[in-house]
Parts: structure tokens; sequence; C-alpha cells
């Protein structure tokens, strides 16, 4: 795997599984990992396992969904570092339920918890990376975003919009040194998906594809592959990383 060092990279939603794995993940390959999320106690303990492998992770906790505050943290991040070389987005609420059960207010929690989180983050760290020409963002979306699960809709739709929001920031600042991919995850070893499985959120269990259940790690050594010069020609890809459990191309 390729190193890292002197890179700083901005993790998103870095207070559960996913984002824990990849922050770590990056730390440990030399980067400067500021990890930011709503949990201020699972950053900090996050933080502190850096300190003990002598690695560098800064905790920023921050409500994606509010704009000053991603603007801010933004602001916090270049006044320390003077750059973000690296933003990785792992941000998501789940909703589940059948479609006509959903409200208009379980539709806007979902995008505004994702996509919406997304938007903001990049808006915030793109002028700096266009300045530097030079930056690597990676949104992780998941597997509903292809292939929908009928009781997960609305969070299906909020990762497809991010996959083609992420295409299309790719091609737009492609000229300006940057690249943009997305992950898609399959299901994912932890408590959420636990539930999901156990069809414990109040629908029925799911029944394709749960037969491969990966490891947060198998998302971060995805993404840490994504940020990296080995993935120096890698742009506007959308990479499943769900053991083949996708039934589309």
């Amino acid at each position: 795997m390729h190193r890292l060092d002197g890179k700083v990279a901005r993790v998103v939603g870095a207070s559960g599984a996913l984002g824990v794995a990849v922050a770590d993940r990056l730390a440990d390959l030399g980067a400067s990992v500021w990890a930011s999320g709503r949990k201020e106690a699972r950053l900090r303990e996050l933080a502190l396992r850096a300190t003990e492998r002598s690695v560098v992770v800064r905790a920023l906790p921050l409500d994606g969904r509010d704009p000053v505050a991603v603007e801010q943290a933004a602001s916090t991040i270049l006044a320390t570092d003077g750059q973000v070389d690296i933003l990785v987005n792992s941000t998501a609420v789940s909703v589940a339920g059948d479609f006509l059960a959903l409200t208009d207010e379980d539709w806007q929690a979902v995008f505004d918890s994702k996509l919406m989180v997304y938007v903001r983050t990049m808006r915030a760290v793109l002028p700096p990376m266009i300045q530097r020409k030079a930056g690597c963002i990676v949104n992780i979306s998941g597997r509903g975003g292809r292939q929908p699960s009928p009781a997960h809709l609305a969070g299906g739709s909020a990762n497809a919009a991010v996959t083609l929001l992420t295409k299309g920031i790719s091609e737009r600042y492609r000229a300006d040194g940057i690249r943009a991919n997305t992950v898609l995850p399959g299901p994912i070893r932890s408590a959420r998906a636990d539930v999901i499985r156990q069809g414990n959120d109040g629908v029925a269990p799911p029944t394709f594809g749960w037969d491969r259940v990966g490891e947060p790690q198998d998302v971060a050594d995805a993404v840490a592959w994504l940020v990296s010069d080995g993935a120096r020609h890698v742009n506007g890809a959308a990479i499943a990383v769900d053991g083949g459990g996708t039934a589309t191309v």
C-alpha cells in the first residue's frame, strides 16, 4: 500500500464503523487525519488510540447538517495544517419501511444526513484543493444506490444521488488536479447491519447478498488505495466493496 506521509485528510462520519476504520487506516499510512462526526466520545477514543500508536488523528466534532459548522471546521484545518489533501465522506441515517409509510420528514432526514453533508464538505475543501491543483475525494455511498431494496428506498435513493454527484465532481474538477471516486459497500459487519439482517428494524430481513458480509477494514483498504498515488489514474469510478454481491453491472 502506498504511504500517505505529509498528507492531510479529513474524514467525515468518523464516529461510525466505516469512518473509524478509514480514519485509522489513513493515519497508519502516515496521513494527518481530522476525524469529524456527531459522537464526540467516539472521536476522542479514536484520537486516543491513534496517540498510543504514534500516529495523528485529531477529533473535530461537528454536525454535518449545519453548514456553518462545516465551513468552520474546514477553516480550522486550513489554519492548523495549511492544506487539505484528502476528503472522505462516510455519513448516513437509515430510515427503513414500506414506501407508502415513509413521510416527507423521513426522506428529508436521509438526504440531509447524507447527500447534503457531502455537498457541504466538498464545497468547503474544493477551493483550497483547486488552489493547490491537487486533491482526492472519496464519497462512501452504498450498494442500495445500484440495487434497490424495497425496504430501504430512501437510503438507496440518497446513495444513487451521491454516486451521480461524485461522478459530476470528478469531471468538473479533473483539470484542477482533483480526483473524486465513490465506494459502494455491501453489507459490512456492524451493529446496524446486525439489526437489518435480523429484521429488527420493523421490516422483513433481507434475502439477497447477505451471505457476503464484509469487515469495515475492507472498505478502509479500498479508500486508502483510492486516495493514494497507486490510484492516480482512477477518477470518477464507483467501486463496489461487496464480495461480488451486487447483481448488476
